[in-house]
């Protein structure tokens, strides 16, 4: 998943956007080419709204654009609600689609880097 992929997210139960990121993993991979910043709402690689974006924000773009995210953990600051991010894609399915086994084995492996709130809601994601 690309940074700029969270200017379009917002959380399948309550809409709430921006969702917050907590990057695990990474790759990164050459600058990629762009003449404008590409993000039209949220910039997630700065953590910030994107009202009039200084001009020199097109440099950071060429950098983000070229990470790819392995791992993370998108949560809702709204109803609380993770979600995750496994081999680059968002997993965001309602509470009744989701695997509790698949949130387990993600707590398990990334529980130490996780945020506390992620950790305390457990399985499922549920608020």
């Amino acid at each position: 998943m690309k940074y700029r992929l969270m200017d379009l997210l917002a959380c399948p139960i309550d809409k709430t956007f921006p969702l917050r990121l907590t990057v695990l993993e990474e790759e990164k991979g050459p600058a990629s080419d762009v003449e404008k910043v590409p993000c039209e709402v949220y910039c997630s690689w700065k953590s910030t709204n994107l009202k009039d974006p200084p001009a020199d924000w097109i440099l950071n773009c060429r950098t983000c654009m070229g990470i790819n995210i392995q791992s993370a953990v998108l949560l809702c600051p709204n109803c609380g609600r993770w979600y995750p991010v496994l081999n680059k894609i968002p997993r965001m399915l309602p509470d009744e689609l989701r695997s509790a086994s698949e949130d387990t084995d993600f707590l398990k492996i990334f529980g130490e880097r996780l945020p506390k709130d992620v950790v305390a809601r457990g399985t499922v994601g549920k608020a």
